[in-house]
């Protein structure tokens, strides 16, 4: 195990079916990942050998101590359409959200994997929150091809080949570039603990 933690937030979509790679691939890695889903995504992790990961849910109940320690970074893989408008605009109704908004505010090193149709991520909405999420440091990531310079909403029937193409090591990727950047600017705010 390691000192290093990482959030892996999921939201009901078909990547969220990879987070079990993510867990193992993040402790290939040195780090000790937590799971934070939204209710959507709760289905999504049933079946899933999560290899022990702690899974958050909910709030902490009044005199409940933290479930997790600090984060150092954060991965939200999948990102949906409803979870980054929310996001975006700072609405912590849920654990995940305030998980997200709180890493937003701290400016805690954070890779976003969105995923929606094309008739979602063509309403007005989508470019504006992604727009903000970049504003605020978070690198973006097309999960078709790990792209960060562009990201292409997923066609209608294609989320599965979609998924099954996905690599976590784009995620990895740019986690190492915005790690390396915090340790030389001397960034060690995070997001505090759940």
């Amino acid at each position: 195990m390691t000192d290093r933690t990482l959030y892996i937030v999921t939201c009901g979509a078909p990547l969220a079916s990879r987070v079990g790679d993510g867990v193992r691939e993040a402790r290939s890695r040195g780090w000790n990942p937590y799971v934070i889903p939204t209710d959507a995504a709760l289905p999504w992790l049933e079946d899933q050998d999560l290899s022990g990961a702690p899974i958050i849910t909910g709030n902490r109940k009044p005199g409940e101590s933290k479930r997790t320690p600090k984060a150092d970074a954060v991965a939200v893989v999948p990102l949906t359409f409803n979870s980054l408008n929310a996001w975006a605009n700072g609405n912590a109704t849920t654990y995940p959200l305030t998980t997200l908004s709180a890493a937003l505010g701290s400016r805690t090193p954070t890779v976003a994997v969105p995923f929606a149709k094309h008739d979602l991520a063509g309403h007005p909405a989508w470019l504006a929150s992604l727009a903000v999420i970049r504003y605020a440091g978070v690198r973006v990531i097309d999960p078709h091809d790990g792209a960060t310079a562009s990201l292409e909403p997923v066609a209608s029937g294609t989320g599965d080949s979609v998924t099954g193409r996905f690599r976590w090591e784009w995620v990895f990727g740019e986690l190492s570039i915005l790690m390396a950047r915090v340790s030389r600017e001397g960034n060690d705010v995070v997001v505090s603990g759940g």
